[in-house]
């Protein structure tokens, strides 16, 4: 059994129910203080809540009722009302509307009589997302009209409260229910955070304590696994949905116990994570995991969004969110986030909510350096560039390579044997990438599918399998321990302000059956103009690889090994350098229907580019790509292997040579190396990471093996 330490679980053992930490509350508020309420200018009229939420909370109802109503997206519905009840209070209090004041007090018979949702099993129904979202909203409305309202409506919301709080806590310890527990799925963190929250806004008294400690010690062990680099393995879309009920459980713990949780895991790198996956045009992300909307069980209805074009949809990141790390973190990278990021006109309403309640003028300014336009994330294994933070056109490329839930996690479930592993909304997507630039996307995934396959990424096939194990909505990653996802790895990772490489090593990401002994892919990127793709392929079997590469338009072929794919205004050239392979280009259709093996719902998104091996053991394959504009001229990039191992690339604004070691190359002895130069031949930069280049007209060493480089001024 655990060791219980002021509330919390010791992380090397396994979870424990019981008494811990008190959640003192005898004044004050859960999200701001009343001075800032006081000092805070009128609120904007798009933080008011929208026609659309004031129509949900028009006729009260209780989340069963809205569930049972039959109507597509009814769970969806019954959050976005309570939601929006919520929004209703918190803007009362700002503005003292007295229709605001008159909708919420026509809830006050229903929650004086309601009965709580029970949650019946995991995700069954998705009732522990509307019962966790359900006690946020009361928690917001109970502290932000404590003492200020109608005294009646606040005893019955109080009720409210804890009602669902103590019916929601009897389900999570019910082990018929929960024979084991997902410590990493949003369908548990949201819950139990909407737990601890209620229970520290009902104070120390009565059961709220027992509600505290198990929420403290749960959550310990789920912070540590959601973000331990930052990096969230859900992607960017289960970020936003995820990660507010964290960043509100974390900002109310330190209001009423003085504890601040913003700079551990998950917490002290999101800001990073984020301004790393909002692209260079920062209405869109890269779109890892499930992004997107998805269709509905009914079979018929999807989420809005999910029928126009491919990537036509931009993504909305609840800037309250990034508000919060900015303010609690006292740095400018959020700050200056919040500055790129576009302010919706139809946010969500807890994102209004938190916006009203902590107004984005209080906290830090934007001063102070920018970050590196590179960064490696440890746990997940993820390497992302950019060629700067400023420029919508610029260059962006993310690499991914490491265990679904990164290696921190595979420590944890040695210690933790009970632990129900649920990774649903991560991807068979080791060794992919993908490519930003010139304001579209030039290498890109397939969003929310129905059926995880690696032929929807930009990774590798082995007979036309992809990694282990694909084809089901959520259970692709329950084929195989997770020890041995954890082999999953990047090795000689190297970035700077020109220069991004690793050697993605995923051999343990495919089926042991396919006896493959060696699956690796080396990238570099140089100046965000010049590509290097090389996979290395061992078996012993005779297997047929297959190298993809997924566009929003179709690549059109420009010669014998030359392809070329034009999206608007970005274009990408590609020349295949080492032994000759089949092609084809086809539109990628994806399975979305997610909810019943007896449909079928499938949609295109793009196209891809396919190079297929001959039949064999050992294979490479070696692309050379090309970013441009779609008005530079097409015909100045070039490609080609030298005898020696080095590649030449060039274009109309100059040229850049590339070593990759273990490959042939006879001058490197090392990972990588590369020389840029101008159109005039002059040298821009010239890096290696290794020991030693020996070229013509160049000369690097570094005898410990680490980075070297030298640049013109």
């Amino acid at each position: 059994m655990s060791t219980l330490r002021q509330g919390r679980v010791d992380s090397e053992t396994p979870l424990s129910i019981g008494a811990g930490a008190e959640f003192p509350r005898e004044s004050g508020c859960l999200f701001s203080s009343a001075e800032e309420f006081a000092s805070s200018a009128a609120p904007s009229s798009e933080l008011l809540p929208s026609t659309e939420a004031l129509s949900l909370i028009q006729t009260p109802r209780s989340l069963e009722a809205i569930f049972a109503s039959g109507i597509s997206g009814a769970d969806q519905q019954a959050i976005d009302t309570f939601m929006s009840l919520a929004w209703a209070a918190v803007a009362w209090r700002r503005t003292g509307a007295l229709r605001l004041a008159e909708i919420i007090k026509g809830w006050e018979p229903l929650l004086q009589t309601q009965e709580p949702m029970r949650i019946t099993g995991f995700a069954l129904e998705n009732r522990d997302l509307m019962v966790g979202h359900a006690l946020l909203a009361f928690a917001i409305m109970e502290d932000v009209l404590r003492g200020v309202f109608d005294p009646a409506f606040e005893t019955a919301l109080r009720r409210a409260l804890l009602f669902q709080a103590a019916q929601t806590y009897a389900d999570l310890t019910d082990r018929e229910i929960f024979p084991a527990y997902s410590y990493e799925q949003n369908h548990m963190i949201i819950p139990v955070c909407g737990l601890g929250i209620a229970a520290m806004s009902l104070g120390s008294g009565g059961e709220s304590v027992s509600w505290g400690s198990f929420a403290r010690d749960f959550l310990t062990r789920s912070f540590e696994v959601i973000g331990q680099d930052g990096w969230f393995f859900e992607g960017v879309g289960y970020w936003n949905f995820t990660m507010q009920f964290p960043i509100c459980y974390a900002l109310a713990l330190k209001q009423t116990t003085g504890e601040s949780l913003f700079m551990e895991a998950p917490f002290k790198n999101a800001g990073l994570y984020i301004a790393h996956m909002v692209l260079p045009d920062a209405r869109f992300v890269f779109d890892f995991a499930d992004w997107g909307p998805r269709v509905e069980p009914d079979g018929t209805g999807f989420q809005p969004g999910y029928d126009q074009p491919w990537h036509s949809q931009p993504t909305y990141l609840p800037r309250a969110l990034v508000n919060v790390l900015a303010r609690e973190q006292g740095g400018g990278l959020c700050r200056r986030l919040l500055a790129r990021l576009p302010i919706s006109r139809s946010p969500s309403a807890l994102d209004a909510s938190l916006s009203l309640l902590l107004p984005e003028s209080a906290g830090c300014d934007d001063s102070g350096t920018e970050p590196p336009v590179s960064h490696y994330f440890p746990d997940m294994e993820v390497l992302h560039w950019r060629g700067g933070w400023e420029d919508p056109g610029a260059t962006a490329l993310a690499f991914k390579s490491g265990p679904p839930a990164g290696h921190h996690l595979a420590r944890l479930l040695e210690c933790d044997p009970a632990w129900h592993l649920e990774l649903g909304h991560a991807h068979p997507d080791a060794g992919s990438f993908l490519l930003f630039a010139h304001g579209v996307f030039l290498a890109n995934d397939t969003g929310y599918t129905g059926k995880k396959e690696t032929a929807d990424h930009n990774s590798l096939l082995v007979d036309g399998i992809g990694q282990h194990r694909g084809g089901t909505p959520w259970s692709t990653f329950n084929a195989k321990p997770y020890r041995e996802y954890d082999q999953i790895r990047m090795e000689h990772v190297w970035h700077g302000p020109r220069v991004a490489a690793a050697t993605a090593v995923f051999t343990a990401a495919y089926d042991d059956a396919l006896e493959l002994t060696d699956v690796r892919r080396s990238l570099i990127l140089v100046d965000g103009r010049f590509l290097i793709v090389s996979d290395t392929l061992r078996s012993t079997l005779e297997h047929e690889y297959e190298w993809r590469l997924h566009t929003d338009r179709a690549a059109m072929q420009a010669g014998d090994r030359r392809f070329v794919m034009e999206n608007g205004p970005g274009r990408l050239i590609l020349e295949t350098l080492g032994s000759p392979v089949a092609h084809r280009v086809a539109p990628t259709v994806v399975e979305t229907e997610c909810f019943s093996p007896t449909r079928s719902r499938p949609q295109q998104r793009g196209f891809h580019l396919a190079l297929t091996s001959p039949r064999t053991r050992d294979f490479r394959f070696l692309v050379a790509v090309g970013i441009q504009s779609s008005v530079s001229s097409e015909p100045t990039f070039s490609a080609r292997l030298d005898p020696s191992g080095r590649m030449e690339l060039s274009d109309a604004q100059g040229s850049c040579t590339v070593w990759l070691g273990g490959a042939g190359s006879e001058e490197l002895d090392g990972a990588y190396a590369c020389h840029l130069r101008d159109a005039a031949d002059g040298t821009l930069f010239a890096g290696m990471l290794g020991r030693s280049l020996t070229a013509p007209g160049l000369a690097l060493r570094s005898p410990g093996g680490g980075f070297e480089s030298v640049c013109r001024a």
